[in-house]
């Protein structure tokens, strides 16, 4: 009896000691395992040939624009051709920025959004059919890809920039006072939207400021202002509006819509196949 209670108690003992052993629960990870999880996963050589071949592709040549002071609207080499909306000419002065040297092209939206709103030109043709709501979010997915600030320029951004910056030349149009040099528009663009780059660039080496298409600015479309003696540093254009800026003429429009001081507007929610946009990057002063 004393022998079987000596065996019960042993048994017993035993089944504690197992008992008080931590088991392995469901789900529980081994160091090995939470090695591998904590490391990221590295993409493979195609996925990074891809990255790699979508960068080369939104790589948009930013030219460099020194900053300074110019004067804004209807200026002496406009002549005749000033309309109300140019006027006064009023004094401004920009920060330095980089602007892009083309428009944004189609096979460059594709790129980003994976589709191609465009109902006319080729992939090297500038992107159509685009809202300036549509390039808000195509500026938000391209810079967080990118890791990016692009922007759309204000409109003295884009006329100080026509005006080919601290190079200018005062001319009519963007690089010439010959818009056949510099741009397409109603006599000979054969009713076409055409590639970019195909005519002279501008004092800075930029193309397609005047003709072919318009081009979205940021600002709200407003009045200028009445004072004609104050600078303006960095214009923004109005707090609020309905509409949008948009420069540059196009190709079916006539000549006196591709001058550098030449102004128009849309609804900001409104896609249009004659306005597509270029990009603006802030700078520090240096290149």
């Amino acid at each position: 009896m004393r022998k079987l209670f000596l065996l019960l108690l042993l048994v017993l003992s035993t089944c504690y000691v197992f008992a008080e052993k931590p088991s392995k629960e469901r789900g529980a990870v081994s160091k090995k395992q939470a090695t591998q999880q904590t490391q990221p996963k590295q993409p493979s050589a195609y996925a990074l040939d891809q990255i790699n071949r979508k960068k080369a592709m939104l790589n948009f040549q930013m030219i460099f624009v020194e900053g300074g002071s110019f004067t804004m609207g209807c200026t002496a080499e406009q002549g005749e051709d000033c309309v109300k909306s140019e006027k006064p000419a009023h004094p401004v002065f920009v920060r330095s920025y980089a602007i892009s040297k083309n428009l944004v092209t189609q096979r460059q939206w594709r790129e980003v959004m994976g589709k191609n709103p465009s109902v006319m030109g080729d992939d090297d043709s500038p992107v159509t059919n685009v809202s300036w709501n549509d390039v808000q979010k195509f500026l938000k997915k391209l810079n967080n890809f990118l890791e990016k600030n692009y922007r759309l320029p204000t409109e003295a951004e884009w006329e100080y920039a026509a005006r080919g910056g601290t190079y200018t030349n005062d001319m009519k149009y963007s690089g010439s006072n010959d818009i056949g040099e510099v741009g397409w528009y109603k006599n000979n663009s054969n009713d076409v939207i055409h590639p970019i780059g195909k005519k002279k660039g501008n004092e800075l080496e930029i193309n397609d400021m005047s003709g072919n298409i318009w081009e979205w600015c940021s600002d709200w479309y407003a009045s200028y202002p009445e004072d004609t003696e104050t600078e303006l540093i960095n214009p923004q254009g109005g707090e609020t509006g309905t509409e949008r800026v948009v420069r540059g003429g196009y190709y079916e429009g006539p000549a006196t819509f591709c001058r550098v001081s030449c102004r128009n507007k849309n609804k900001p929610e409104q896609a249009s196949d004659i306005i597509g946009f270029r990009l603006v990057e802030d700078r520090d002063g240096n290149e």
